[in-house]
């Protein structure tokens, strides 16, 4: 590889386009977070920890062995940290497990070289800002791995989402926020930062007069179409959308703003497939509009089987959302971070 293409390759680790522009120039992948499916097995009755840090909810589970072998969940309401951490703190002063995985809603501070590793930085969610996750369970003494939650999910999905012998996969979720996660080459993807794909800016409808409600953006697809969003839109409180018909017209817009979404990803990341998520995609309505909007977008350009006549393999519901399943996929990413860093 010649001086000017590594440069090249170097400037865009950590996305998909670096790994992509690595692998053509017959160069190394770029430097990613993560272990893939060939890891070891534990020894008998390790128990892992997992912390789903979400807006609205904290779930804490502990797994015997693998990440799937879930044990014990008990669920946090997110306040401020002062008030929501040390209640999760208790509970692994008092279960006792080998390492402790980490998933926090974002942006966070990944760099493990910084300061403020471990830390939310600039959230929406103004009482979190600058909130020090990690530091709070240095004390345990126990190996500690920490990433966002939507790329542990989508780690999760990977390996634990039954879509097949995929490498590289697209994790969104669509709830309190709006967040993307991408697995390359089996390996979380963070780069500078991390993805922060609720927040990129999308084609309006004519017909959309909303003025988005992001704090830092007003119209991204987060302050358009994320769970709050949707509630200012109506009027109602997002907990009353889950009784929504599924016909009503506010799924149309949904599905026009999140197909955009899904063709950004497959145009940049060109994961294997898409995994949509969060409490707002358990509208199953929403799924045929979702990939009907994103044919349309994409008019044919991606000349791609399953892009073109496999769409509904494509773009897929997580298994974790279905009804009656007892853990999500940012609890399992959660316990998958905490498997791999015992590794």
């Amino acid at each position: 590889m010649s001086s000017n293409t590594r440069l090249l390759a170097v400037g865009l680790a950590g996305t998909g386009l670096g790994f992509l522009l690595s692998r053509i120039l017959g160069g190394s992948a770029p430097k990613v977070e993560g272990k893939s499916k060939g890891s070891k097995p534990l020894a008998p009755k390790t128990l892992l920890g997992g912390v789903e840090l979400g807006g609205t909810s904290i779930c804490v589970t502990i797994a015997e062995d693998t990440p799937t072998n879930v044990i014990f969940q008990q669920v946090v309401q997110t306040t401020t940290p002062a008030e929501t951490l040390p209640q999760v703190v208790k509970i692994f002063e008092e279960r006792k497990v080998a390492a402790l995985g980490i998933a926090s809603f974002g942006p966070v501070d990944l760099n493990t070289d910084s300061k403020t590793y471990g830390y939310i930085t600039a959230t929406p969610k103004e009482k979190w800002r600058y909130a020090d996750v990690v530091g709070r369970f240095r004390h345990l003494g126990i190996p500690l791995a920490f990433q966002t939650d939507v790329n542990a999910p989508a780690l999760a999905e990977v390996r634990y989402g039954q879509h097949g012998p995929v490498s590289s996969l697209a994790y969104v979720t669509v709830g309190t926020g709006v967040g993307v996660g991408i697995v390359i080459d089996g390996k979380c993807v963070t780069g500078i930062l991390h993805p922060e794909g609720g927040h990129i800016r999308v084609s309006k409808l004519s017909s959309d007069d909303f003025a988005g409600c992001c704090p830092f953006h007003g119209d991204c697809l987060e302050g358009l179409c994320a769970a709050g969003a949707l509630g200012k839109r109506l009027k109602c409180d997002p907990s009353e959308l889950k009784s929504l018909p599924e016909d009503h017209k506010l799924w149309d817009l949904v599905a026009y703003y999140l197909a955009q979404l899904c063709a950004t990803l497959a145009l940049i990341a060109s994961p294997e497939v898409i995994v949509l998520g969060g409490g707002v995609l358990k509208h199953k309505g929403l799924f045929p509009k979702i990939r009907a909007e994103f044919k349309a977008s994409l008019k044919g350009y991606l000349q791609v089987k399953k892009m073109l006549d496999d769409v509904d393999h494509y773009i897929v519901p997580s298994i974790f959302n279905e009804s009656g399943k007892q853990t999500t996929a940012g609890a399992v990413g959660a316990l998958t971070l905490a498997y791999d860093v015992l590794q």
